[in-house]
Parts: structure tokens; sequence; C-alpha cells
């Protein structure tokens, strides 16, 4: 089946106009980073709710629907009343929608003959057929084909290309938020500059004072150490790191061995969360029966992120994690759920325990095979979920910094780039055996991954 353009649409949705829900919206999107582009088209009459007044941001769009949607939003033509296209399309709600997309060469069937209505788009089809939908142009790049599409919403901030995952299945919130900045554009409310803006909201803005060490989180207090880098600029973005710590080391330890911040040579905020319970041998970033894509924590950086970013001059194509043993179990993850907010990690002695990713990530991944208390095959785990997220091939060639036997994967994407270390450091600093310990020298070498990313 051959794409050209791309519709918008809801299977199981009420389409008409119905004002009475106008002050209602839907029950659903509260916290939906889309609501407003949700409620720009529910007022513009192109979509609605389904019959128990949610709109479901998080489920994945088909093709049925995204064609509905895009053909409300993009013509004001009479689509017709043809219902007979394709041999599974017949008589049903969306037929006139998809035959008029086929007639105007918007889409194509399959050999069999068929449309397949209720498969899903994945984002690189849904951003194709999105933006051709709308007189705009769009650029040359050509390899892979869809990259002339990540490159447009990247450019014209719709959504970063760090975090387009193109084999991701695309939710109907994207759909809506990508939908909606088409409309403003066409309409002349906002008009694309082709310029890629990545301050947050926080730049311009003097910082707090005194700088932030807690925040409540789902009730909580949470603390977290602060460093704002030397000469920090108000309208000067600067990257933001997130250091997690592991079970038995709290923050305060970890920061002196990271060696990360001292790396950046204040060229970064940093943040080192204290994980729970705060005080005692043992700290945890989740709760006992947490859903491995639900971890408690996740909220935890969700927030933190969003009150720095609000509150300080931030670089929203340069986040980053780091973390050791628990904490780098945490990062593996994060890294996946939160693919789409993070640009890279650097993780050492930690596997994970998610594998539905959001958004591509660049990472450096260290682990000892000696190592007993997070088993190499864990980590091989993490680099292996990894290699699927980053669209990687198998094979590897050596790379910087060989005296931890690191690897770089071939064929990944092209912003997503993988390291994989199977190092031999097995002395602590006090010179005991310890084939868990941080390597001499990850720091620095985690810290010059991320500089050498585009």
């Amino acid at each position: 089946m051959k794409l050209k353009l791309i519709p918008l649409i809801i299977l199981g949705l009420i389409w008409p106009y119905n004002l009475s829900y106008q002050a209602n919206i839907f029950t659903d999107i509260s916290d939906s980073p889309y609501k407003t582009s949700i409620e720009y088209l529910y007022d513009s009459g192109v979509v609605e709710g389904y019959s128990d007044g949610s709109f479901g941001p998080n489920k994945k769009i088909n093709r049925a629907e995204i064609i509905k949607i895009i053909l409300e939003a993009s013509t004001n033509e009479d689509i017709g009343h043809k219902l007979n296209c394709f041999k599974d399309v017949r008589g049903s709600w969306y037929a006139k929608y998809v035959c008029y997309a086929k007639e105007n060469g918007i889409v194509e069937g399959y050999s069999d003959g068929k449309f397949r209505p209720a498969q899903n788009v994945n984002m690189v089809e849904g951003l194709k057929m999105g933006i051709e939908s709308f007189p705009v142009e769009v650029g040359s790049a050509n390899n892979p084909w869809y990259q002339k599409y990540i490159n447009f919403v990247h450019n014209n901030n719709i959504f970063s290309k760090y975090s387009v995952l193109p084999q991701k299945d695309m939710t109907r919130g994207e759909m809506a938020h990508l939908i909606h900045q088409m409309m403003l554009n066409d309409s002349g409310t906002k008009k694309f500059t082709g310029i890629r803006d990545s301050k947050s909201a926080g730049c311009g803005i003097n910082p707090p004072s005194p700088t932030p060490t807690s925040s409540i989180i789902d009730g909580r207090i949470r603390h977290y150490i602060t460093n704002i880098p030397n000469g920090y600029n108000k309208d000067k973005p600067v990257s933001l790191v997130f250091a997690f710590h592991g079970r038995t080391n709290p923050n305060t330890q970890v920061r002196t061995y990271y060696k990360v911040e001292e790396a950046s040579n204040n060229k970064a905020i940093f943040i080192y969360p204290a994980g729970l319970p705060e005080e005692g041998p043992n700290r945890n970033w989740s709760d006992p029966g947490d859903k491995s894509s639900e971890l408690r924590d996740f909220e935890l950086f969700d927030q933190l992120l969003e009150e720095f970013s609000n509150n300080y001059c931030i670089d929203t194509d340069k986040v980053y994690v780091i973390g050791h043993s628990l904490g780098a179990w945490f990062t593996n993850n994060l890294s996946c759920a939160r693919g789409n907010k993070i640009r890279a990690i650097g993780s050492v002695g930690g596997g994970t325990t998610i594998n539905e990713c959001t958004g591509p990530v660049a990472a450096i991944i260290m682990h000892n095979p000696l190592d007993r208390l997070a088993p190499f095959s864990s980590g091989e785990t993490a680099r292996n979920q990894l290699i699927t997220q980053n669209q990687c091939s198998s094979s590897t060639a050596s790379t910087n910094p060989t005296n931890l036997k690191c690897v770089e994967y071939q064929g990944c994407n092209n912003i997503a780039p993988l390291k994989w270390c199977p190092h031999n450091d097995s002395t602590e600093w006090g010179g005991a055996y310890y084939p868990h310990t941080w390597p001499d020298g990850a720091g620095s070498e985690i810290w010059k991954f991320f500089e050498s990313l585009e």
C-alpha cells in the first residue's frame, strides 16, 4: 500500500459536531500534553469523543480514522458519498472518506484489493499523511524516505526529531497535535518558520531563589540535590542532566563518584533525586507491584522536567539521564518510557523491564561481564532493547573509549547511536575486588558521548 497523504478519523467516534459538549470537553484529556490541540479540533468540528465522554488521547489511530480526520481538517470540498472503492470498505461509515481519498490520489490500496481500515498508522506514515494534506513545502531529504517529514516537524517545532520513533504507532493525541499545528499555519494564525527553537519556557525568566531542592509529587515531598552551573544565563539554554543513584548509595554519594558534573564544565544543570525511602539501607524508584510501564518515579522525572523547564532556560533537545546499579535500571527504563523527552543516557550495571518505547535515545551502556549484583545478562537485555529501539543492525565496530572495550552498533537511527562497553574494571576505589563498580573515567566518557551528539 502506498500512502501519499494522511487524513484523521476515529472508529467508533461520534462525529457530528455537538455543541452540548462544547463547555465540557473530554473526561480523559486533563493530563494530556495535547489537551489544547484536542480542544481546538473539537471546537473546529473536526472531532468528537466517544459516547462515554472520553477522547482516548493515548489510543492508537488506525487508517480509517486518520483519513477521516485529515479530510475534515484540510478540505472544504464535498467529498461525495461513494461507498464501494475497496472490498473491505463497502458501506462502512468511513467509506466516503476513503473513496474520496482514493479518487484524489491520497491513498492506494494493497495488491489484494483491500484498504485495511483497522490497521494502525505508525508515526512516519502519520506525519506523511498529515503534512501532505496541507499546502506546505516539505523539503527533499529522502534517505530514509520519511526523513524529510521528520525534519519538517522538527524545524517547525511540531515534534522534536529526537522524539519521533518511526516504527511506533501514532496515538490520537499525537495526531491531534500534528493536525492542529497544520491548521494554524494554513489559517495564518501562525506561520512555520523552518527554524528550530528548543528553548524551554523558563528562558528569559529570573531563576528561583533559593535554588529548589524539593518538590511535592503525588502528595509526597521529594528531595533532590540541584547544581546550577557557574555563570548560568537566563537567556542561554543549557543541558539538563538527571542523575539517579543505586539501591544502597544515596544521591550525596553518587555525586562524588559519577564525575559527569565535573566533566560538563558548567554546561549543564544537574539534578540528583533521592529515592524512597530517603533514610535507610535500601532505596527505590518504584513501588512493589508497579507495572513496568508505570513505575512510580516516572512521575518524579516528568514533574521535575516540567518544573525546571519552566523556571530555568533549558535546551529541551539536550535532556540527559545517567545512573548506576538500580539507578541504571531506572535510567534504562526511562529511556524507553520517556524516549520522546530524553536525548541520551549513560548507564552502568543495570538492566531493564520495559519494551514499549516512545522515542529514539542515544545511549552508552557499560556493564562488567563478571558483575553478579546486576547480572551481565540484564545489561544485555537493556542493550538489546536499545538495538531495537534505535533501529540498529547486529554488526558492531570498535570505538572509544577502547579501555572500556566499547563497540558501536552500526546502522542505527542517525540521531541515536548506541555504544556498548563490556568493561573489565573490577576494582573499587579502595582497591577491593568489586565488578559492580562505576568504572574509572566513566563519567568523563559519558559526557564526551553526550557532547558528540548532533
